[in-house]
């Protein structure tokens, strides 16, 4: 079980750096004027390198050192013995820092963009949802994460849980609430469903088909 937990955590990690590998990319085509591909990287590289670099890792670890997962502490987890906690550690900080340079490599593209906002007055509200959505890009990321650096502070403490634990809540306003081609797709589909003439066409079909 421990070993399990092991490669989902290091796996949410590097689907998190995946993440702010596509959104880096994006932005660099978009300030260079280049065709955006609406898949961004494919799919199978995605899977072969957010599955795969973890089950690796979790791999290595368990022929280097089989005894490290198991209980620990009266917890299934990985032994502090001969560091092997260092197995999950490692990739973690490692991401973070990756994370955070990407996600202000992304700021820095968009700076011209953010400039250009905040000089006029009509655009606040557009300045509002993309700074919004640059707060929310940095829980995405698992930014976050280097508040659990502070865990000996109750305030920092109280902050990680909160921030880490609205990660998916975050992920579904910027990528279903605030799409706007997703929204539109959503109340169109609400709209064939529950008008009346959809019910007739429906039944049309089915009539027409016998």
């Amino acid at each position: 079980m421990a070993g399990l937990l092991h490669f989902l955590i290091v796996a949410s990690f590097v689907w998190m750096l995946l993440e702010a590998s596509q959104l880096f990319m994006l932005v660099r085509r978009l300030t260079k004027v280049q065709v955006i591909k609406r898949d961004g990287l494919p799919r199978p590289l995605l899977y072969f390198v957010g599955y795969g670099v973890p089950m690796v890792i979790v791999g290595v670890s368990a022929v280097v050192y089989s005894d490290g997962y198991g209980a620990t502490a009266g917890a299934c987890w990985l032994s502090t013995t001969r560091s092997f906690n260092w197995a999950l550690t490692g990739p973690v900080i490692a991401v973070l820092a990756l994370n955070c340079s990407l996600f202000c490599a992304t700021l820095w593209s968009l700076r011209t963009t953010l400039a250009n906002m905040k000089s006029g007055a009509s655009d606040s509200k557009d300045a509002r949802l993309v700074l919004f959505k640059i707060v929310a890009q940095f829980v995405i990321l698992g930014c976050t994460w280097i508040l659990g650096l502070y865990q000996s502070n109750l305030f920092f403490r109280v902050l990680f849980i909160i921030l880490n634990s609205q990660q998916g809540t975050f992920l579904y306003i910027v990528h279903c609430v605030l799409n706007k081609e997703i929204v539109l797709h959503t109340l169109r589909s609400v709209l064939e469903q529950w008008s009346p003439t959809s019910g007739l066409s429906n039944r049309a079909v089915k009539e027409s088909s016998l």
